[in-house]
């Protein structure tokens, strides 16, 4: 009798290996991001018809998709106190799955590491001059994020204004901005300009066309405290995005029922964002606890696109490497058929950080069958 598949459970910016069942789970909520384009069996960036995804990655494993925190998408809740929620809450509910290993691909992990990464990759992407770099890194001391004097930030911010059109979540694909530029005004007013405008698109796509913008402005949501929703900050769509799409199939009544989610008389049309929930960041750096699930013995893969300008993958390696474990398979390329895909190092207590050589940060998106390439080598514990 051949071994059932494991059982994955897909999370924003994360996955964690459940383990293996008897028998395939069906979801009462999903992750929209998930399933219809990233790993999912639907891709939605060419649309005349849904079409299978010839590189999901339910081919290699069962995936369960979960709306996750309770208030968004298809969640819902009788209490109403349940939407006040965070980091801590979140992580608990998930944790009621039984946990055998996890991924995490481009994800926001330590500020100081994560944002202290964003101008020195830009330089060397050739995305600023050298010039600019050595300008920035002399009034910043080597230090591009924090507790940093006005002439640094001003710096900085020059530095943001000169991306300021870039697609962020994947330098080579294109972002479509809306021509007229109104200033949305955010409690934080140290956020750079570029983040500030980052809402402001004319929705070009019938279809959502590559992944872009789809975050809250970086240094407002991401340090501690409480999460400003996109829409009650002035309630606009993201840059290269249309939620159109998803929109009209999520809220399909017959799609409700074949995934099991509840009507839209019970809990409303499904949103991209949401103004439901009240979101308070409240757990800082996340090494430690990488550290600690490590040390109880899951698996662990790192991964990274390396074109992702949001969560660059320098920060990811440098906080990766200070975990302190003893390096037990020196940085090498690793290959799709007879081509570099990206490159990986291995660490002790099954740790393996993962670069991915041309993809964004929705990596299985940008990169589909590499994606489903380390993922099955993963699964199936081979070397990359």
């Amino acid at each position: 009798m051949a071994s059932p598949s494991p059982l994955l459970l897909p999370l924003v910016a994360a996955a964690l290996l459940l383990r293996t069942p008897t028998a395939a789970a069906a979801p009462d909520d999903h992750l929209v991001t998930g399933l219809p384009g990233f790993h999912g069996s639907f891709p939605s960036n060419h649309y005349s018809g849904l079409q299978l995804n010839p590189y999901s990655w339910s081919k290699v494993s069962n995936i369960m998709y979960l709306d996750s925190p309770a208030g968004v998408g298809m969640s819902y809740s009788l209490n109403k106190s349940d939407y006040t929620t965070g980091d801590l809450k979140t992580a608990a509910d998930a944790h009621t799955f039984l946990l055998k290993g996890y991924l995490i691909g481009n994800a926001f992990t330590d500020v100081d590491y994560d944002f202290n990464s964003f101008v020195p990759f830009a330089h060397g992407m050739g995305l600023i001059s050298t010039d600019m770099f050595e300008d920035v890194k002399a009034s910043c001391h080597g230090t591009f994020f924090g507790d940093v004097d006005n002439l640094c930030q001003e710096k900085i911010e020059r530095v943001h204004w000169e991306l300021k059109d870039l697609n962020k979540y994947n330098i080579l694909a294109p972002c479509y901005h809306h021509p007229e530029i109104q200033e949305v005004e955010f409690a934080n007013s140290s956020l750079p300009l570029s983040f500030r405008r980052l809402g402001e698109t004319n929705r070009p796509f019938p279809v959502r066309k590559r992944m872009a913008g789809r975050s809250w402005p970086l240094r407002l949501a991401l340090r501690g405290g409480r999460v400003p929703m996109w829409p009650r900050l002035g309630g606009r769509s993201l840059p290269c995005t249309s939620d159109e799409l998803a929109t009209k199939w999520l809220d399909d009544e017959g799609v409700r029922a074949a995934i099991h989610a509840k009507s839209k008389s019970l809990i409303g049309s499904w949103e991209l964002y949401t103004a439901r929930i009240d979101y308070t960041h409240n757990t800082g750096t996340m090494v430690s606890y990488h550290k600690k699930f490590t040390a109880l013995g899951y698996r662990v893969l790192i991964y990274s696109g390396d074109h992702d300008l949001c969560i660059p993958f320098p920060g990811t390696e440098a906080w990766v490497r200070s975990i302190g474990y003893q390096v037990v398979e020196r940085w090498r390329p690793w290959y799709f058929g007879d081509q570099v895909a990206g490159y990986t190092q291995g660490y002790d207590r099954n740790l393996t950080f993962l670069t991915i050589k041309g993809a964004g940060h929705a990596v299985p998106e940008y990169k589909p069958k590499e994606s489903l390439a380390f993922y099955s080598r993963w699964l199936a514990g081979e070397k990359f």
